[in-house]
């Protein structure tokens, strides 16, 4: 029996499974949010009681430029605010995108297309990938960072306030805002001006990856201006070229949702006095490893913008060949074959008058005694007419 073969591609399946790895992630994230949520009774006391009082806001040029100052009823006004866009980020992200990652996990997304579920899953392995290798390779692992001795209230705050306000102050005022000035220049501005604040649906060129160099750069040097070691501006700036990414493709609710990754990724064992040790630790190198094979394919995403060209694409499926088929009807020069190479004797021919014995004109040679025709065939010893068929 004749079996069709076809060839299973690839792409799909390499997407399958890496969004089957990101299941974790999701629930860790999950776990994250609920410990936002179950924070809030631990920082709204500390507000009403002066603990977490004048707050400060700045703006990196890179230099921290003080903004605003913030406490008491303002404070928690601000606080219960970052909760909010922080949940709201959170569930655009989940219900925007769900559809797209379902097909991703089932083989049914289209190639080079990705939900921002996938796309903040990939860019958090990836960064963290190249941020564990730039710690590792600088020697910041036996240096001290920022916030050592800070307490659970000040993390759960200040983790909230950098992944909100960090995101309004420098993607949105070193992308988003410089990009309304130079699409009027270029005479293509969005018709949707919300979206240079919130972002999303942006084609990225090259004026759009200036700007997320240079937000990224800022986003690393003020990192390092705020007390971290000299390793921080590469880290940052790994992790500010995702976010600005984010942003431009996906929209503001996508980068704050992996800058909140990010910063509330250990604050779980923190908040609920729990040993999340091992079971963080084995994610941690789950995840690194998955985050080497998606830095390599940014890496030659990277390459593909820069170079035009495309790689590793998929060889479109061979048509299955089946057994074979009758022919339909026969081609032009078999039909001719068949015909008779000469007309036959017209049937319906019925002479008026009695044959003739056959005349041969000297300057003509045959002609037919019936009909008068010049043509003839021989057939067993005797001259056929071709027009009338009488034999002579």
């Amino acid at each position: 029996m004749y079996q069709q073969r076809q060839r299973m591609p690839v792409r799909p399946i390499f997407k399958a499974i890496a969004a089957a790895m990101m299941i974790s992630l999701i629930a860790w994230i999950g776990l994250s949010f609920v410990t936002m949520i179950y924070g809030v009774g631990i920082v709204v006391p500390d507000i009403q009681n002066d603990v977490l009082r004048d707050y400060g806001l700045y703006v990196a040029v890179p230099y921290l430029v003080f903004f605003a100052s913030l406490s008491g009823t303002g404070l928690m006004i601000y606080y219960f605010l970052l909760v909010a866009a922080i949940t709201a980020s959170l569930a655009w992200v989940a219900i925007s995108s769900v559809r797209g990652y379902v097909k991703e996990l089932t083989m049914k997304a289209k190639a080079r297309e990705h939900s921002a579920i996938f796309e903040i899953c990939a860019l958090m392995f990836a960064t963290f990938f190249l941020n564990f290798v730039i710690i590792f390779l600088t020697g910041a692992l036996d240096s001290d960072g920022v916030g050592g001795d800070q307490t659970t209230s000040e993390l759960l705050f200040e983790l909230a306030n950098a992944s909100v306000w960090e995101e309004l102050a420098v993607r949105v005022l070193f992308i988003g805002i410089p990009l309304v000035f130079i699409d009027l220049l270029r005479r293509k501005p969005r018709k949707d001006w919300h979206a240079y604040i919130l972002g999303g649906k942006f084609t990225i060129g090259i004026p759009e990856t200036v700007l997320i160099i240079f937000s990224a750069s800022l986003f690393g040097v003020a990192h390092y201006l705020g007390g971290w070691g000299e390793w921080k501006i590469p880290a940052a700036g790994v992790v500010g070229v995702a976010f600005g990414y984010l942003f431009l493709r996906f929209g503001l609710a996508a980068s704050i949702t992996l800058h909140f990754t990010y910063d509330y990724l250990s604050l779980p064992g923190e908040v609920f006095d729990a040993d999340f040790t091992i079971a963080l630790g084995l994610l941690l190198l789950v995840w690194l490893g998955v985050g080497a094979v998606f830095t390599g394919y940014y890496a030659v995403r990277i390459v593909e913008f820069l170079t035009g060209n495309r790689y590793w694409e998929e060889a479109p499926t061979p048509a299955a060949y089946g057994p074979p088929q009758p022919l339909q009807h026969q081609p032009p020069f078999q039909q001719a074959q068949q015909q008779a190479p000469y007309p036959q004797p017209g049937p319906t021919y019925q002479p008026s008058y009695p044959p003739q014995p056959p005349v041969w004109d000297p300057s003509r040679g045959y002609v037919c005694p019936v009909c008068g025709n010049l043509e003839a065939r021989w057939v067993n010893g005797r001259f056929q007419c071709l027009r009338c068929g009488h034999l002579t």
